[in-house]
């Protein structure tokens, strides 16, 4: 497990810990939903760069629309859809072999959230699942869907009572060409959510 994994990972089980302590002192905080979206300013995929082939991980574009159902302040589920596009860097062909490529990807998650609130700032973690497609080429162009992992975290601030600024980190694991090869690319996304 690499270390922003451990470190998203390590952050939710201790916000879960804090959730549950304050969960006790917030009984008069009931259910909210909330919908939002949020660009992507750093899309980067993990794929290889060998020499002398042309080798950009960083996707020009990408985002999600996302939307949450809280039970109280400090667990709840949500939902996204987001899209990145295309990493262009070395990846590996039907023969197993390294060659010029380029890989992006779209899907749909669902996380379970766990969050802790002070005053207008509240922080987010969320571990779940998604169902990833990517479109790759390399060499020939392959269009792969799989099941992954999703985990994420985040930092919101209420700038009214139902507006709300976010920041958010999401890595998201995919599978690309005939050999199933994995990658996962981290977007840090800003947008706004709204509360009902």
């Amino acid at each position: 497990m690499k270390s922003p994994v451990r470190f998203a990972f390590a952050a939710l089980v201790a916000m879960l810990a804090a959730g549950a302590a304050s969960a006790q002192s917030s009984s008069n905080a009931g259910p909210s939903m909330y919908a939002g979206a949020s660009l992507g300013l750093s899309n980067k995929y993990d794929i290889s760069c060998q020499t002398g082939v042309k080798c950009d991980k960083t996707a020009k574009t990408g985002g999600k629309v996302f939307g949450g159902y809280m039970f109280d302040e400090t667990f709840g589920v949500e939902a996204m859809g987001f899209g990145i596009k295309s990493g262009i860097g070395s990846l590996k062909n039907q023969a197993n072999v390294l060659v010029p490529g380029s890989v992006n990807l779209r899907g749909l998650g669902v996380s379970g959230v766990a969050a802790y609130n002070a005053g207008p700032f509240a922080l987010k973690g969320r571990l779940g699942v998604a169902y990833t497609q990517t479109k790759s080429y390399a060499g020939a162009t392959t269009k792969k869907s799989s099941m992954q992992p999703l985990i994420g975290a985040g930092v919101s601030y209420a700038l009214t009572e139902q507006i709300a600024l976010n920041a958010d980190w999401d890595r998201i694991s995919a599978k690309y060409g005939s050999n199933k090869v994995k990658t996962h690319a981290d977007m840090f996304s800003v947008g706004l959510s709204y509360k009902f």
